[in-house]
Order: structure tokens, then C-alpha cells, then sequence
């Protein structure tokens, strides 16, 4: 299997290096990462991807650009981006907001058989999919493009399905509301906010756009018409999200019950530290890239059951990015196989440095 990454911003870089972590066990042939900008300072990083085995790719018009860029390194561009998008089996697109659209528009439709990954911000550009959620609605040879929801929609799904559906189905979430408290950047990234900005709705029903992309996700199901509700802020923070939510359930649970669904589900990490700065560093030094593959980090200290045991209370951390990328390989492993490909994840990625029991 052959694998173009485009793109290699927060989501794109990790994932093709874990990538090229697994390359020879995944039977992952060759590796091609894209580079938009040329500029000096990215050169350290093409270089070590060199290093590594990954094949540069550019775009034709800017093939100068990147030939000055890299000549110190003693390396050059292997491809354009027309070369490898027909010479790639699949492409993990991880460009910012409308570029993968717009590339969507331009090459990838016009692809003799497309089988192409988009990001979170690329809404509507392919199926919706989060791995081990709505895995059952891709259908082979006819889903040719997915695009692998947010880290924030990640975790709202994660714990609807751990907390809720995976005990009495649909039918035993009387409601759900989610408070995002966004981190501003990530510590890669330069821009941020001063303080606290306050995010409006987006949905008429499901506030943010977190809680509508859940709803996107479970209705590739059938499942609709679902009470649920999120609205998201953005901090001066450059660690993790943390999600306070609050779930009424028909059936009733303890919380020692709660503890132990959570602890049950495999993408589903645990942990007492009650910052998200601790438990980022726990990611940073133990996780793959500094990430945490995980859907959803749960705070057990946290938790609380009220309302006669019907009211679960409580707040989790999101993985970095990492539970988007954990999804983006899953999604690359079924192009190349349906039948296997969760075998294969399963035995490759659920252990450490990747999948945490408890953080």
C-alpha cells in the first residue's frame, strides 16, 4: 500500500511518522508526505521524514522553491503532487480549513478510483466516521471518500457510546449536554487568545458544531432525532480540551458502574490527575509523538451519579489530535481491507505507546 499524507500541520506530521513507525508491519510500501510552503524553517523536519524513509512530494510550480530549500540537505523532490496522488493507493488529507475541499474539487474527484481521508474541518467532503463507532455504515467500493470527525466529536461519541448505547441501546439516553472547554492552540502553533472567547451556537438543536457532527456520525446508523446538546469556549491554553459532561440515562447506573464501563471500553483511558497540563505530559513523555491515541481521557475523580442514579456527572480530557489520527489509520487499513483491517489495528496500535488503560 502506498500512502500520501498531505499536508503536515498538528495531524498530518504525527500521523506520518506513526506512519512510518509501522510501515514494515502495516505492509506499508512506501511513504509520500506533502509540503505547501518552502520555507527555512520546515527544512529540519523534510529532512528527518528523508531520514526516515518518507518520499517528498511538491507541488510542480513551487519544485524550485523546495529544490533551493533542501539542496543543503543533499536531497530533493521525489514527486509532484500530480505523480503521487495517482501513484498513492490512499490520501490522508490534513490540510487546513477549505484546502481540502478545493483539492477535493480540482484532482481527487477526477481520480480513477479515489480512496481519499479528509479532517475534521472538511464537513461534507465524505462520509462522517469515527473508528469503532459507525464503522458498519462504510460500505466497500462505494464509500470513496471519508472524512474522520473532530477530536472534541471524538470524545462526545465515545462517551455516548461507552456510557449509554453500549447498555440498552438509543433508548436509554433520555438527554446529553457537553461544556467544551477549548484549548486556544496547540504548542506547535503561535496564535492563540488572550482570554476567554465565548463561541455562539451553530445548530438550532445542537449548539456546537461538535454536537452536530456527533449527530452527522451516528445518523450514518439510523440513529436520529437524539437529545443532545454542546456548546464550546475557547481558552488561553496550549495543553487539551476538557469536556464537562452531563448524561441522564433511562436505566439507572452507580457510579462504581460508571467507572467500570469506562474502564471497559479499550479507547477509553482513565486517570486521577485532575490537570490537563499533567496529563498532557503524561502523553508527551509515554505516548506516540507526544499524543495519546485514545477516543477520551475520563477524570474519575470527576465523576459524580445524582438524580437517583439516572444523572452521570463528570469531565474527561481530549487526546491531542490523537484519537483523529487513530481513526485516519483505521480508515486507511479498511480502503485496503474491510474485513481485516480492525484485526490489524487492534494487534498494532492497542498498547503502549499508543492506547492507554490509565493515564
Amino acid at each position: 500500500m502506498k500512502i500520501l499524507v498531505v499536508g503536515l500541520g498538528t495531524i498530518g506530521e504525527p500521523l506520518a511518522r506513526l506512519f512510518l513507525k509501522v510501515k514494515d508491519r502495516l505492509g506499508i510500501e512506501e511513504l509520500m508526505v506533502h509540503k505547501n510552503t518552502p520555507e527555512l524553517k520546515y527544512r529540519g523536519m523534510l529532512s528527518r521524514f528523508r531520514q526516515f524513509g518518507a518520499k517528498q512530494v511538491v507541488y510542480v510550480e513551487k519544485k524550485e522553491e523546495f529544490s533551493k530549500l533542501l539542496a543543503p540537505s543533499s536531497f530533493d523532490a521525489d514527486y509532484t503532487f500530480e505523480e503521487a496522488i495517482m501513484r498513492a493507493d490512499v490520501i490522508v488529507d490534513c490540510t487546513v480549513k477549505g484546502v481540502g475541499r478545493m483539492l477535493k474539487e480540482k484532482y481527487y474527484r477526477h481520480l480513477p478510483n479515489p480512496k481519499v481521508i479528509f479532517q475534521g474541518s472538511e464537513k461534507g467532503t465524505g462520509k462522517p466516521y469515527a473508528f469503532s463507532i459507525n464503522d458498519k455504515a462504510l460500505i466497500p467500493n462505494e464509500d470513496k471518500f471519508i472524512q474522520v470527525v473532530s477530536c472534541n466529536t471524538h470524545q462526545i461519541l465515545c462517551i455516548l457510546q461507552t456510557l449509554v448505547f453500549a447498555y440498552g441501546g438509543v433508548e436509554n439516553l433520555g438527554q446529553a449536554r457537553f461544556y467544551i472547554a477549548r484549548r486556544a492552540n496547540d504548542i506547535s502553533q503561535t496564535e492563540s487568545t488572550v482570554g476567554v472567547e465565548v463561541e455562539g451556537p451553530v445548530h438550532s438543536c445542537f449548539g456546537s458544531h461538535q454536537a452536530e457532527d456527533a449527530a452527522r456520525v451516528f445518523a450514518t446508523l439510523g440513529i436520529k432525532d437524539l437529545d443532545i446538546h454542546a456548546a464550546a469556549d475557547t481558552f488561553n491554553n496550549p495543553f487539551m480540551h476538557v469536556i464537562h459532561f452531563n448524561i441522564t440515562l433511562r436505566t439507572a447506573v452507580t457510579l462504581e458502574e460508571v467507572e467500570r464501563r469506562f474502564r471497559q471500553n479499550p479507547l477509553t483511558a482513565v486517570t486521577y490527575w485532575q490537570t490537563n497540563n499533567e496529563v498532557f505530559a503524561e502523553g508527551r513523555d509515554w505516548g506516540h509523538f507526544g499524543r495519546i491515541l485514545n477516543q477520551t481521557v475520563v477524570c474519575l475523580p470527576s465523576l459524580q451519579v445524582i438524580g437517583g442514579g439516572h444523572e452521570v456527572v463528570g469531565r474527561c480530557f481530549t487526546p491531542q489530535d490523537g484519537n483523529a489520527i487513530l481513526s485516519s489509520v483505521a480508515a486507511a487499513l479498511w480502503f485496503r481491507d474491510p474485513i481485516k483491517y480492525r484485526e490489524e489495528l487492534q494487534e498494532n496500535f492497542f498498547k503502549l505507546p499508543f492506547i492507554f488503560d490509565e493515564v
